[in-house]
């Protein structure tokens, strides 16, 4: 009977023990799994950004633009390119009329001979004491001044026969016709070279801490519904001091050859937090 009774205890004991031990194993594994996903969680919302995403309008320029016009009153005979016109450099651009500046030319060239024959016979005559030093000395002088008054109108008649371009470019505006007369000042065409283009954003003077030629930013063009990569390539010398702003310029990375001067568009800027 004792013997009996030992050994349902000991049968009891062991279901007992067996029953605890096979839910207390995995409860400590997932109460570990558990504390260690709160502790990763934790740590990451407390772990400050160390950059922000910031946006700002910037605006598309050419590195180059300019408006023909004449400092004197010429006649305009043909313009050879019209509004959007792609030109190449030295292209001619404007014809005036030269036939009053040719004839200038034409007299100041024989001014030039006729001072010239004069100071040369001067000289032969100076070896045989048949002339005075100052005479001599005179023809030379005279010689001098005609030629520089030939060379004068021959770099006016440079610009006022025709425009050239400075450049490579494209035409953005012609305000003047062919036949018209055009005073002294007058503005005649604007043209600009498309292919060095920049973008001018106004930023923070505060970014001045940290921002700095060489930082790689992009930009997303409204009109062209793109995005282009850029570099910041140089800072503005002033701070406006009633708005607190700087301007800032960046260039294209890469070929935009379908963004055209005037277009804008959002910029993107990693910042310091």
């Amino acid at each position: 009977m004792k013997v009996s009774s030992y050994i349902a205890f000991i049968f009891v004991f062991s279901v007992s023990c067996y029953i605890t031990n096979s839910y207390a194993e995995p409860t400590a594994p997932k109460a570990a799994s558990v504390l260690s996903t709160i502790e990763k969680q934790t740590k990451e919302q407390s772990t400050p950004s160390s950059t922000a995403t910031t946006k700002i309008r910037g605006l598309v320029k050419p590195l180059r633009e300019a408006v023909l016009s004449t400092d004197v009153i010429a006649k305009i005979t043909h313009i050879n390119v019209k509004e959007g016109d792609r030109f190449k450099q030295g292209e001619k651009l404007v014809q005036f009329e030269c036939s009053r500046q040719r004839a200038q030319l034409k007299a100041a060239e024989a001014e030039v001979l006729t001072k010239k024959m004069i100071s040369e016979n001067n000289e032969s005559l100076s070896t045989f004491n048949a002339v005075g030093s100052l005479e001599l000395e005179v023809s030379k002088v005279q010689l001098d001044k005609a030629m520089a008054e030939l060379e004068a109108i021959k770099i006016g008649n440079y610009f006022i026969c025709s425009f050239r371009a400075p450049w490579n470019g494209r035409v953005t505006e012609i305000k003047a016709n062919a036949h018209e007369v055009i005073e002294p000042g007058r503005e005649i065409m604007k043209i600009l070279d498309d292919k060095s283009l920049e973008v001018e954003m106004i930023v923070p003077s505060g970014w001045l801490k940290w921002i700095k030629p060489g930082i790689n930013i992009s930009i997303a063009i409204d009109e062209t519904g793109k995005n282009y990569d850029l570099e910041i390539s140089r800072i503005g010398a002033r701070v406006d001091p009633v708005s607190q702003t700087i301007r800032i310029f960046s260039g294209f990375k890469s070929d935009a050859a379908d963004v055209l001067a005037g277009m804008s568009g959002a910029v993107t800027i990693n910042s310091p937090d």
